[in-house]
């Protein structure tokens, strides 16, 4: 069913190439993809599981920040290395405008909704459909992760494509799509929000938080999974663990693992 629904939000569109990257620091696994969408080139960093693995694989999207890449990305935050069947995909940003960078200098993700026509979400729907048209996805297992800027625009997918994603791990960010955060609109799926606590938006974020657990009536009820870094809310509505790291504005390399164990243990 999901696969019909979203359909109709693809725009006109065609897969345009596959090559391999340097093999030198790669997982052999992994590889360049190119795509036209709307006449404009996109791409991702994908590593796909090997053959024996690829039965009703999990999927993951990651998101980089504001002028980052793919490419540092998955060397800084190897998803893969921590769930070997899933299909983890780190797509590539396009240079984008944000308050920081008016002239759209440095690439990234649509801020808000409606951003650029909302280039970004179209782009999603294409590698959604073309990796469960592709391979054979468990749909009940899709995942999304950001950073930063790319945390933003995890709240911003998970507004627009509510029924899509099992679970969700934004990454410092409190932006919200520069909306009003209390007009957000979140599904009922679990969230894992990091934070770092030296950063500039933590009070913001710290707000962002408290906003999901009202909305979600969710009940502290103590770290998650033992980790004295988190607090864990319980809700009907999907539960919320926020972890906070003593650094600033930064998803740690070595909270990769952790956000991974958080994915594992949930299904749609």
């Amino acid at each position: 069913m999901k696969k019909l629904i979203l359909l109709l939000f693809i725009p006109i569109i065609s897969f345009a190439q596959n090559q391999n990257i340097d093999d030198s620091y790669f997982d052999k696994n992994i590889s360049l993809k190119f795509w036209k969408v709307n006449g404009v080139e996109r791409s991702a960093i994908v590593y796909v599981p090997e053959k024996k693995f690829l039965k009703n694989a999990p999927l993951i999207f990651v998101w980089h920040g504001h002028g980052g890449t793919a490419e540092r990305f998955i060397k800084r935050f190897p998803v893969y290395k921590f769930w070997k069947e899933a299909i983890v995909v780190f797509p590539q940003g396009v240079n984008s405008k944000s308050p920081w960078d008016i002239n759209a200098e440095k690439t990234g993700w649509q801020f808000k909704i409606g951003d650029y026509e909302n280039r970004d979400i179209k782009f999603f729907d294409f590698m959604y459909n073309y990796f469960l048209n592709t391979f054979p996805i468990d749909d009940n297992r899709i995942y999304c992760a950001g950073s930063s800027n790319g945390g933003t625009f995890t709240y911003i997918l998970l507004q627009l494509r509510p029924k899509v994603f099992a679970a969700a791990a934004p990454a410092i960010t409190a932006n919200v799509g520069l909306e009003n955060m209390y007009e957000m609109n979140l599904p009922t799926i679990p969230i894992f929000h990091t934070s770092g606590k030296k950063e500039y938006s933590f009070s913001k974020q710290k707000k962002l938080v408290n906003y999901i657990i009202k909305e979600k009536k969710a009940k502290y009820i103590g770290y998650w999974n033992d980790n004295i870094l988190t607090e864990y809310y319980k809700s009907r509505k999907g539960d919320l663990v926020w972890f906070t790291h003593n650094d600033g504005h930064r998803w740690r390399t070595r909270d990769t693992e952790v956000i991974i164990d958080f994915f594992k243990k949930i299904k749609n």
